[in-house]
């Protein structure tokens, strides 16, 4: 899609999400899509895919990254010694106003639900957006990528009653579990009612094409399935049951299928680390000691392509993890990440990529969810990685040699996990969520740590919850655990 037209979009869909609001609005009072003025599925789809970019990269909170240790801060480093707690109902946008910060409930999910609805009750009213099989399923598909994600911070969420408006100002908490398995059926249903007719209109990722809407929600589907593989272990059940649907109907298969998000040269809509690092000058994070260290001890070929060397020595410096005094080394002296990942305002954020797919299946082989060789899987992950990275063929094939990175069946599972943290430096979420599962590589804690004293696993709720929703509130952390960093997801075994 050309520039000028994706903009003219994003700015239609600015005009369709403006409003008021005075329901329980998670955050943003002032802000309100309960009552549109008109409804505009394509400009709905536009700009609730325009806020991806909060789910895919640091913008809003570097806290992802900083967790599993990519990344250490080098002035400001309370985030990195864990001082945040509460984290607001937000996603982040590249700009400012209706293009920043805002509530996920009040933005995108209520935007893809209006698609839904409108779809739903006057489907011949909007036909010309697309066929209506294929803007619900999309919208479907959309709307449970964002809970994912929302799910795997916060773990209980309003769900079922989120978008109640004044019927359900106090809207419960649903549990993990209800929350996974419904993402499923929604994944599947939209799957079965994807038709031959035209794809949505507004549709910014794939511009309508369905061939990689089902790919993507199966590509999706198999990612969520592995992330319950240690609440539902077994061959036959539940995870291993979605995995093998998934990867029966058809993920990506290569790297040149990975999926990624497209961010445009507009500042309003650009990549948003390069709002960070060159609009606003920040230089807030650089590339931790020990990502660097473990990186240089493999020999690993994609560390110039992750960061830059020391401006000061030319080599690569990693800043010391979680360190109070971190402000008194000099940028000049440490590695921060790659200029084309922090300065090129169009470079893509990738949202699925085929080396999760490949390590996804190495591990359902050891698990005995599928048949294959685990050792192939592993391999194709780490030849997949280093493809996205621009490494060689034969740098790849020789990194697959070294100690440590060589096939070993009786340290494999590490293996897969130190190379899928690897692999998800550029997707710091992801990377969260499967070292939480994963518990690999084995890290240390922040040295100088503000709360606790382990790494945090969870994102704990609003500030505001306990006094707008205290009675669900109470329930959830009832039924859950503390409301704090340390407490475990319910897939986080």
């Amino acid at each position: 899609m050309k520039k000028t037209a994706y903009k003219a979009i994003v700015l239609s869909a600015l005009l369709a999400l403006g409003v008021s609001c005075k329901s329980y609005d998670f955050e943003n009072t002032d802000d309100n899509l309960n009552n549109p003025s008109a409804t505009v599925p394509s400009s709905l789809l536009t700009a609730s895919q325009a806020k991806l970019v909060g789910t895919l990269s640091l913008v809003g909170t570097a806290t992802p990254s900083l967790y599993v240790q990519h990344l250490s801060q080098t002035q400001y480093t309370e985030e990195s010694r864990y001082q945040t707690i509460n984290f607001n109902w937000n996603v982040v946008g590249s700009g400012t106003g209706q293009q920043g910060t805002t509530s996920a409930y009040n933005k995108p999910i209520l935007a893809l639900q209006t698609i839904i609805d409108a779809n739903t009750t006057d489907p011949a009213k909007y036909v010309g957006f697309g066929s209506t099989n294929n803007q619900l399923a999309v919208a479907r598909i959309m709307k449970a990528y964002y809970y994912q994600w929302m799910t795997d911070r916060w773990g209980m969420l309003p769900y079922t009653e989120a978008l109640g408006g004044i019927n359900k100002p106090n809207p419960k908490y649903d549990t993990q579990e209800f929350i996974y398995k419904d993402l499923f059926k929604e994944v599947d249903e939209a799957l079965a009612q994807m038709d031959a007719g035209a794809g949505p209109q507004g549709d910014i990722i794939f511009g309508g094409d369905m061939a990689k809407w089902k790919k993507f929600a199966n590509t999706f589907k198999m990612n969520m399935a592995i992330r319950l593989a240690k609440v539902y272990p077994g061959a036959s059940d539940y995870a291993a049951t979605k995995f093998k649907e998934a990867m029966a109907a058809g993920t990506i298969t290569s790297a040149a299928e990975n999926i990624m998000f497209p961010c445009i040269s507009d500042d309003q809509y650009d990549n948003p680390y390069q709002d960070d690092y060159v609009d606003l000058g920040r230089e807030d994070e650089c590339l931790s000691d020990v990502l660097v260290n473990r990186m240089q001890a493999l020999s690993d070929p994609r560390l110039p392509k992750f960061g830059a060397p020391a401006a000061a020595t030319g080599t690569f410096v990693g800043l010391r993890y979680g360190w109070a005094n971190a402000g008194s080394i000099p940028n000049t002296a440490v590695s921060f990440m790659n200029n084309d990942l922090i300065k090129n305002s169009t470079k893509s954020l990738p949202m699925f990529t085929y080396a999760q797919v490949s390590f996804n299946k190495a591990e359902a082989v050891i698990l005995g969810w599928i048949t294959g060789n685990a050792q192939t899987f592993y391999e194709d992950g780490v030849k997949a990685s280093m493809t996205q990275w621009g490494i060689s063929a034969a740098d790849a094939t020789t990194y697959l040699g070294r100690a440590g990175v060589a096939y070993n069946a009786g340290t494999a599972m590490n293996q897969i996990a130190e190379q899928k943290w690897l692999a998800l430096f550029y997707q710091p979420y992801e990377a969260w969520a499967e070292w939480r599962r994963l518990d690999f590589p084995v890290l240390t804690p922040a040295v100088d740590a503000i709360n606790g004293s382990s790494i945090p696993v969870r994102h704990a709720y609003p500030s505001t919850e306990p006094s707008q929703n205290k009675a669900n509130y109470d329930a959830a952390v009832a039924a859950q655990g503390a409301d704090g960093l340390f407490t475990k997801l319910w897939w986080d075994k």
